[in-house]
């Protein structure tokens, strides 16, 4: 599912903004993106019920934390299946593109997923968080925010604290 709604998102990015469309998702190698069955008392997954996301001005925008870096993109792609963001059963997934890097927020079927990579080249740059490695990843409205433990899928750096925000401007129903 995570595939198929980050082409519409990544095809949509390409539509708002007038380029061609970058179809490279984070890879899946089958050892991430796996949910846990249990939860701790740090852990915690926070949901506000909406009864149809909400509009925004403005292009929306997402901002990544992961230890003394931060990358700001200007934009995001938001998209959803079942039910509304923020309600029990829906799986969505925002994401965008910008400089070569792309950000990608997820919780699905497969689990909840934090990313940031060069998809340029993958071999220079790239992070991840999932599964028990996220504390919190919260839905509210056209608002999300999360924090986790990110792992450097490179091996260059040791596992570092971080945090995500981000705006909608519309969520886009699949």
């Amino acid at each position: 599912m995570r595939k198929v709604v980050a082409v519409v998102v990544l095809v949509l990015s390409a539509c708002s903004s007038g380029g061609t469309a970058d179809t490279t998702s984070p890879p899946d190698d089958g050892t991430t993106n796996t949910q846990a069955t249990t939860t701790t008392a740090e852990q915690s997954t926070t949901t506000t019920a909406s009864e149809q996301p909400s509009g925004s001005s403005g292009p929306g925008h997402i901002t990544l934390t992961i230890g003394d870096q931060t990358w700001e993109f200007d934009g995001a792609n938001c998209a959803y299946t079942d039910a509304t963001p923020g309600e029990a059963g829906s799986q969505w997934n925002v994401s965008k593109v910008q400089d070569d890097l792309q950000v990608y927020i997820n919780d699905d079927s497969t689990g909840r997923y934090i990313s940031i990579a060069n998809i340029k080249d993958y071999g220079t740059m790239q992070w991840e968080a999932n599964g028990d490695a996220i504390s919190s990843l919260t839905v509210d409205g056209n608002d999300i925010s999360g924090a986790g433990t990110f792992t450097d899928q490179t091996g260059a750096a040791p596992a570092a604290e971080g945090s995500v925000t981000a705006t909608c401007p519309s969520w886009l129903q699949g």
